[in-house]
């Protein structure tokens, strides 16, 4: 039985794929920075502030995927935020990598999550970005290139490494989703700015087959973006949303100038999208249960 140790293991993502894991034949072991019950799974403990890791966790080891990350939607970007945002992941992926060269060992391979991100962002954009792409600038693109530049430190001993970048992951626990919703209770549903700006999506079940693709296909290196085939703007998915739940929901324009005074710096997630595809996924044979958005709502919202 192969052994995979998911850090982030408790969150949205790291739930279902857990549970993908123990159903191929998996033993699965988490990494947290505190003893949790909210999973069946052993648990370990780390702590990124002090630098420490229980080394029993990676004993073993035959995969790591580095989920770990300070959610970037949860509160304003200040200048004291945006430092966790980024060193939650740097840092998280720094001491990865630091111990498993102290110890000497060497997993069959090292998957890290990432984010469309990457990508420059729009308003509105109509060019598509594939893996080959160069980075965009700001926030949001530094955080993936210095997040992705540790993964490659991995890639350089030797280590196959996959940089899973994720678009907007729909799932019924979805924060961002969940809100939206409850707007809906009101007779309304938002949408942000323009509504032109591109909305990279996947449907969580997805997402979490692509991490085990990554595992099982060796063939599977460096970047990969996790985006559904259907590219949709901030207004179609709103109204994708509308058709799902109810008709009679009336949708309205945020103007950005109120976007912006509600959310400061961190209005760029919504107001901003990017256009993206991925060109690996025949190449590696995977194909998605949910290639557009409206199944996708559907399975979510039932």
């Amino acid at each position: 039985m192969e052994k995979v140790l998911i850090t982030g293991g408790t969150g949205l993502v790291g739930n279902n794929l857990t549970n993908l894991l123990v159903e191929r034949g998996y033993e699965v072991r988490i990494l947290s920075r505190k003893f949790t019950t909210k999973t069946n799974f052993p648990t370990f403990c780390w702590d990124i502030k002090t630098g420490y890791i229980d080394t029993d966790a990676l004993k073993d080891i035959d995969y790591i995927i580095h989920l770990a990350g300070e959610n970037i939607g949860a509160g304003r970007w200040t200048k004291k935020r945006k430092k966790i945002i980024l060193d939650s992941r740097v840092k998280g992926s720094e001491l990865l990598f630091n111990t498993i060269q102290e110890m000497g060992i060497k997993p069959k391979a090292f998957i890290s999550a990432s984010a469309v991100g990457f990508y420059p962002a729009f308003r509105e954009n109509e060019k598509s970005f594939s893996e080959d792409d160069a980075p965009g600038t700001g926030f949001l693109s530094d955080i993936c290139v210095k997040w992705e530049n540790v993964a490659d430190n991995f890639q350089k001993t030797g280590i196959r490494t996959v940089k899973i970048r994720t678009g907007l992951v729909q799932d019924k626990d979805d924060v961002a989703l969940k809100k939206i919703l409850q707007t809906s209770k009101f007779g309304v549903l938002p949408v942000f700015g323009t509504g032109k700006q591109y909305y990279p999506w996947i449907h969580i079940s997805d997402l979490a087959r692509l991490y085990l693709t990554a595992i099982e296909n060796d063939k599977l290196e460096s970047a990969i973006n996790a985006v559904a085939p259907q590219q949709i703007t901030n207004y179609q998915y709103i109204l994708a949303i509308k058709n799902a739940i109810a008709k009679n929901r009336i949708i309205i324009k945020l103007p950005e100038f109120m976007i912006k005074l509600l959310f400061g710096e961190m209005s760029e997630i919504l107001i901003k999208g990017t256009k993206v595809h991925s060109k690996h996924y025949e190449e590696i044979g995977f194909n998605f249960q949910y290639k557009d958005i409206a199944s996708a709502l559907e399975e979510i919202l039932k």
